[in-house]
């Protein structure tokens, strides 16, 4: 489950456009920081995602993503071109394959490292997607395959991408996008794979003669999750449409990924799957927001693309300015040795201890970060055109200021009493599940072992 956004220049503050996405994944599954260098392949090497291998291409670009521990491919990246992907779970009456095969998370990375901006990345998404098919087990300790929609975004364009095993469509952006679990592509669509619809109309989901709606042609409409996934796309694009033009930035599109509808006395309960900003219900249904990241892509082609990161959910949690050529802080990034240092843990042990009692502690702590996030912004504009080496320590130092904001509460709320929470058990049974959800890198590679 998951929630990607973008808003192009020409509707901006700053004329950069924006890229934001809430990946929401199973409650304990951790979700790191990586970082990949480009590089060049021999002729004849093979690449191993998740699952599988495939043929590696002569030149890979450099790109940072946001990984769950256990799987090769990102929820959302950004490579050194500029060229910024997220992807979401969607289901369609075609059965997702559960053999294994390319995940959605492998699709987005192959993308990142393959091509230069967003025009070339639908095609490269698309000829993956045509060539492999997508499938595989998605979950850690449940039974989840699906297909995958993904958002594709530049500095000067973007693309919504919905597919169905082989078949896709795809639909350029102008102005803004939002994209949720749910195919959002009728027949307003500017390309379509070859065989998309003649298939739709052999399976009786189309009807021979009439215009082509993919939407309506390829959703299962049985999914007992679809109201909550439409509800999170109606709730994103009524945020987004709500934006001043012109006046949209980093500010407005943190607002966005915190999002509960609006409610000043929301709490996390029944109706967390229906939020942009997610918060679990269950710990074996429903997902919660592990990771968030926000991209501001500058029209100049050599200026740094500045990438906010944040951690579980962004209602509890802050974001750090990032580059790609900058060093990724330590403890953002998964622990070698499972007793090292690991802040993706810390925020969501913070997490679990406040959202009892939501309600009067959540508020306080997001001032914190909004405070640690107006200081770093600041000094990036206190430091325009800053080298490398001064944007890593506005990193850095940011990145300190996130811990220490952290320990401190998990020292003040370690011993406090906790409210009854209203979703029951959740949070006791979750706790319970970490041992078998918690593995360091050095375990991550022995599962799989083209993880780098």
């Amino acid at each position: 489950m998951c929630d990607t956004m973008l808003v192009l220049g020409s509707l901006t503050r700053d004329g950069r456009s924006y890229f934001a996405k809430n990946s929401d994944r199973e409650p304990n599954e951790a979700q790191y920081l990586t970082r990949v260098e480009a590089a060049t392949h021999a002729p004849d090497a093979r690449v191993r995602a998740t699952y599988i291998d495939l043929p590696q291409v002569g030149r890979t670009h450099a790109c940072l993503g946001s990984r769950p521990w256990w799987i090769w491919g990102f929820e959302h990246g950004v490579n050194e071109h500029g060229l910024t992907i997220g992807n979401e779970a969607v289901w369609s009456r075609l059965p997702a394959g559960a053999g294994p095969n390319l995940l959605g998370m492998d699709l987005l990375r192959l993308t990142l490292e393959r091509a230069c901006d967003a025009d070339e990345g639908l095609e490269v998404l698309t000829g993956l997607i045509e060539a492999h098919g997508q499938g595989g087990a998605a979950a850690l300790t449940r039974e989840m395959v699906y297909h995958n929609a993904f958002l594709l975004a530049d500095s000067r364009t973007g693309w919504v991408v919905e597919s169905a095993g082989r078949h896709w469509v795809a639909k350029r952006v102008t102005g803004w996008a939002t994209i949720s679990n749910v195919y959002s592509i009728g027949s307003d669509y500017d390309l379509i794979s070859d065989r998309a619809e003649a298939f739709a109309t052999a399976q009786g989901w189309h009807e021979a003669g009439t215009p082509f709606d993919w939407a309506r042609a390829y959703t299962d409409t049985t999914r007992a999750n679809l109201p909550s996934c439409r509800a999170r796309l109606a709730m994103s694009r009524a945020k987004v449409a709500g934006l001043p033009q012109g006046k949209i930035g980093l500010g407005e599109m943190i607002e966005v990924l915190r999002d509960h509808g609006g409610a000043p006395d929301w709490s996390p309960g029944a109706d967390g799957q229906a939020c942009v900003c997610m918060h679990g219900v269950k710990p074996d249904f429903g997902s919660e927001t592990a990771a968030s990241m926000i991209v501001a892509l500058p029209a100049q082609p050599d200026a740094p693309r500045e990438i906010w990161a944040s951690l579980a959910s962004p209602c509890l949690s802050g974001f750090i300015p990032l580059w790609l050529d900058c060093e990724l802080p330590h403890d953002w990034t998964q622990p070698e040795e499972i007793t090292d240092p690991d802040q993706w843990w810390d925020i969501e042990r913070l997490q679990r201890l406040i959202e009892p009692d939501y309600i009067s502690h959540a508020s306080a702590l997001r001032a914190q970060f909004n405070g640690m996030i107006h200081k770093a912004r600041a000094e990036l504009a206190l430091a325009q055109n800053a080298d490398s080496a001064t944007r890593n320590v506005i990193t850095q130092r940011t990145a300190r200021a996130y811990r220490e904001i952290v320990d401190a509460a998990l020292q003040d709320h370690a011993d406090r009493p906790q409210s009854p929470d209203a979703r029951g058990p959740y949070l006791a049974d979750l706790n319970r599940a970490i041992p078998r959800t918690t593995r360091s890198a050095r375990e991550a590679l022995a599962l799989h072992p083209s993880h780098s």
